[in-house]
């Protein structure tokens, strides 16, 4: 499998639910403003799946001593680490096209 070598931030700009999403957010700059801050958190809320996994986990386990905590850490640091890295990336990265382009 080919991985992509260049990535076109431009086609978000032409995906269908950006482009209705900026039909709704022309009417006003107030609406605008709402739906940002509603679909950033949106985005922040998918993105921090990893961490709330790792607090059900925390909670179930219950670990009691330092030895168990650190286990508990570090089992979810190497298995969902990468990942929330990955989500956080995505989501700075549309929370910055939300809020410094105008054009979306």
């Amino acid at each position: 499998m080919k991985l992509p070598t260049n990535i076109n931030f431009q086609s978000l700009k032409n995906n269908k639910w950006m482009k209705s999403f900026k039909r709704f957010t022309d009417c006003s700059d107030f609406i605008s403003f709402i739906a940002k801050a509603i679909f950033t958190l949106i985005i922040w809320a998918i993105a921090l799946i990893p961490f709330w996994l790792y607090l059900v986990i925390r909670l179930i386990a219950e670990p009691v001593g330092f030895w168990q905590e650190l286990a508990t850490v570090a089992l979810c640091i190497i298995f969902m680490g990468w990942f929330q890295v990955m989500l956080a990336f995505g989501a700075a990265v549309l929370t910055a096209s939300l809020i410094f382009d105008d054009t979306i």
